[in-house]
């Protein structure tokens, strides 16, 4: 049905509905309709007379549009042909001047070439005419320009690599002139002065000399100061220093050409005792003046310890090593008095006269050290002898000379000492002879002995000797890898101290289950007393900064601790040792020891514990006959000449007495501290619940238990406390109750009765109730009031 014929019915069901008489509504909706009608053929009537006028106007417009884009359109066509014809007539006068521009710019370039190439050779032909006329410091300083041109090409990279090959093969051929006649020059000079100081320290500073036989030949440097002459001639071996660009392609072709560098005679250092001017990019270079001054040091080393001669011995690395101290030793005072300012004032402040000295020398000694090791590894006590003379250097170069850590940790010998397959051995055989050590402290007779037990002055800790000696081997073999810069490495060795502290605490374990149920052997005293040692000292070495710095580094490496993986470096020889793959989530402890520290203080914790169970037990049976002694029926203090200890009460201040001596005598003053303090706390809680709950006292009764607590058994433990009765507060507080004048306890009782601990409870905490009150007045703190009305209900003659 359509939206039109559901209108109409609705329509007609509005108006009309089911009334019949509604039909009369018709007329008047006719008459409705024609009127709709009429109006809308006025509407009609008017837009039809008004749109053609407007049509017609839109239309005109339209059509004069249209004209005119045509007009515009033939415009259009007759101006690219105007154009098309004017390119044709000017396209061979195009080509031409394309073309002679193309010829003018390679002119250009080929001035700018050749005005390189000019320059080049003039400048070339400066130091040709600066060194005929010995004028080496000007010759010098023109090779620096021309090292300049080479760094211009490489730093705006130049296509131009014949230019560019022709400019450093110019720069390579005067570098070599020069280094011949400035090295010789040095030489000369430097024979003049004793260098090098192979037997005595050198001296400070440089004298001079009027007159000197070995120098024949005219030279530019012919002041009779040598200092001045060693100014110049250094200052001209800097001046002339390639580039880093430049020696890099030296380096290559010294590589290609076999290991002979550039066509040089025997005087020039072929041996490249450097890989990279000091600066921070370049950590490894040495300037060309140390690497002339190191040159005779270098053929006595090669001689030496690279021969045949007997001083080359893989059985004596010593040798070697302590030459090369003692190289080092005699430079130092010329270095750093007479080179250091050269370099200062040639704007060399950066380099430093000792270090590069001793540079060099380092990269000899890892040399040698690198080529010896591979015999060295294979025998194990040739091997440990070359680790210990190698960690000696190092010690004798960091205290001696203090050669600062960052170099250390670049050139020091000890880093060969960290590669792989080294450092596999090294810490197998540290484990194996730390195994081996551990076994025969712990088998020595006087093991479990302190060794100052029979000193006169006391020994608080009691230390047993195997521990004291246990302790000394972890801090040998810290001294040892301390020094190492690989922090892995490091790990790995305190992986092997870890490894080591729980084989003897899992020793000390195994000792204290053999003794059986003998609980104050003296072997187990000794046993806690080294658990306790060895607690108290990896607290402090918790704390030390090097140990922080490895459980930073093992945080940041996720390395395991604890976990010795020897096999895992065995499988993996060939692995890099700084490359660690986590093998656990990271650790949470806040130390590298704190797991470690927490079984240790287990095994004190639990032997404390032991010992006070012991000691309990002998005491509820020492104490029965106290517990069920006749208080109710004792006679008052006035009644009694003397008052003396209750005779059931000898036992067990016996027991106590001797138990307390055996302590004090056998444990550390800590663990005995500990132990009597948890005993106190023993007795003072039996105490409270077998005598004062479960008897009635009478007066004497009462006076006659706090006669016993204050005047024998307080004053057991005032030799380790001031105030011993501060331990047993619920006794103290329990005599104090049943030693009231008898007023004063009904008042008290009649005050505790009125309030029970719900009533208390519910109080607010500002508002002390009255019974608190009271005790506190009394000097009764730890009882509460319901237990207080307890204790006072215990006296007969009161409840009666």
């Amino acid at each position: 049905m359509s939206s039109y014929t559901i209108a109409v019915n609705k329509f007609v069901n509005d108006t009309f509905g089911s009334d019949i008489k509604n039909l009369q509504k018709i007329e008047k909706i006719y008459a409705d309709v024609l009127k709709k009608k009429e109006n809308l053929e006025k509407q009609l009537s008017i837009v039809a007379d008004d749109a053609p006028t407007t049509i017609e106007a839109s239309i005109d417009a339209a059509r004069s549009s249209l004209d005119e884009a045509e007009e515009l359109q033939q415009e259009q066509v007759r101006v690219e042909k105007d154009v098309s014809d004017y390119l044709d007539k000017t396209k061979f006068a195009e080509e031409k001047y394309e073309k002679s521009m193309s010829e003018i710019k390679a002119v250009e370039k080929c001035q700018i070439y050749l005005r390189w190439v000019a320059k080049i050779e003039d400048t070339s032909a400066g130091i040709q005419q600066s060194i005929l006329s010995d004028s080496i410091k000007e010759a010098c300083q023109t090779f620096k320009i021309l090292t300049g041109f080479s760094s211009e090409f490489v730093s705006k990279d130049t296509r131009c690599r014949n230019l560019l090959a022709y400019l450093t093969r110019t720069i390579m051929f005067w570098y070599k002139i020069l280094t011949e006649k400035l090295s010789s020059e040095l030489e000369v000079l430097m024979k003049q002065i004793g260098w090098p100081f192979v037997s005595n320290p050198g001296p400070h500073k440089l004298l001079k000399t009027h007159d000197s036989s070995e120098k024949s030949t005219p030279s530019p440097f012919t002041t009779p100061d040598p200092a001045v002459n060693l100014d110049k001639i250094f200052g001209s071996l800097l001046c002339i220093e390639l580039p880093k660009h430049l020696r890099d392609t030296m380096n290559k072709e010294v590589k290609e050409n076999g290991g002979v560098a550039m066509e040089t005679d025997s005087n020039f250092p072929a041996t490249d005792i450097t890989e990279d001017p000091l600066t921070e990019d370049e950590p490894d270079f040495i300037p060309l003046p140390f690497q002339l001054l190191l040159r005779p040091l270098v053929k006595r080393f090669g001689y030496h310890f690279t021969g045949k001669k007997e001083t080359n011995s893989i059985h004596k690395p010593e040798w070697y090593l302590s030459q090369v101290l003692k190289w080092i030793g005699n430079h130092v005072g010329f270095l750093e008095n007479t080179i250091q300012p050269i370099l200062d004032d040639h704007n060399f402040e950066h380099v430093d006269a000792l270090l590069m000295f001793t540079q060099g020398l380092l990269k000899l000694v890892n040399d040698k050290l690198s080529l010896d090791m591979m015999e060295v590894i294979e025998m194990d006590e040739l091997f440990i002898h070359t680790v210990d003379e190698v960690l000696l250097f190092h010690r004798e170069l960091k205290l001696a000379y203090t050669i600062p850590d960052t170099m250390l940790k670049r050139y020091s010998p000890m880093n060969i000492l960290t590669q792989p397959q080294c450092l596999i051995k090294w810490l197998n055989i540290e484990k194996t002879a730390a195994v081996e050590r551990l076994d025969t402290l712990l088998s020595a007779e006087d093991a479990w002995h302190s060794k100052y037990e029979d000193s006169d002055d006391s020994d608080e800790m009691k230390t047993p000797s195997c521990a004291e000696s246990f302790v000394s081997l972890l801090l040998t073999i810290t001294d040892r890898y301390k020094s190492l810069s690989n922090n892995v490495a490091q790990l790995k060795f305190l992986d092997l101290q870890l490894l080591l502290l729980d084989d003897f605490r899992i020793r000390l374990t195994q000792m204290l289950r053999s003794i059986g149920r003998n609980q104050f052997d003296e072997a187990r005293f000794a046993i806690l007393n080294a658990a306790y040692y060895i607690t108290l000292v990896l607290q402090e070495w918790a704390d030390n900064v090097f140990f922080l710095q490895l459980k930073y580094h093992k945080d940041q490496l996720e390395t395991p601790l604890g976990e010795f993986a020897f096999s895992r470096l065995q499988n993996e020889e060939n692995m890099q040792v700084q490359e660690t793959s986590p093998e656990r989530d990271q650790s949470t402890d806040e130390t590298v020891f704190e797991s470690t520290i927490n079984l240790f203080e287990r095994i004190c914790s639990e032997g404390v514990k032991d010992f006070v169970q012991v000691v309990a037990t002998e005491f509820g049976l020492k104490s029965h006959a106290y517990s069920y002694d006749d208080w109710p029926t004792m006679p008052p203090a006035v009644e009694q000449e003397a008052m003396l200890v209750s005779r059931t009460a000898c036992p067990m201040l016996e027991l106590i007495q001797d138990r307390l001596f055996l302590f004090e005598e056998s444990l550390c003053q800590t663990l005995f501290h500990r132990v009597w303090h948890e005993i106190a706390e023993y007795i003072d809680d039996h105490l409270f619940k077998e005598v004062v709950m479960k008897n009635r006292f009478n007066e004497g009764g009462a006076y006659q238990l706090q006669f016993d607590m204050n005047r024998n058994l307080f004053p057991l433990f005032r030799t380790y406390s001031t105030k011993p009765e501060n331990y047993f507060k619920r006794m103290k507080e329990s005599c104090l109750l049943l030693n009231l004048q008898r007023g004063s306890a009904l008042l008290l009782m009649e005050l505790l009765s009125e309030e029970t601990d719900k009533e208390l409870a519910s109080k607010n905490a500002d508002n002390v109730s009255d019974p608190v009150r009271a005790l506190s007045d009394m000097g009764i703190y730890l009882i509460r009031p319901k237990d207080a009305a307890r204790v006072l209900k215990r006296r007969i003659d009161w409840t009666s």
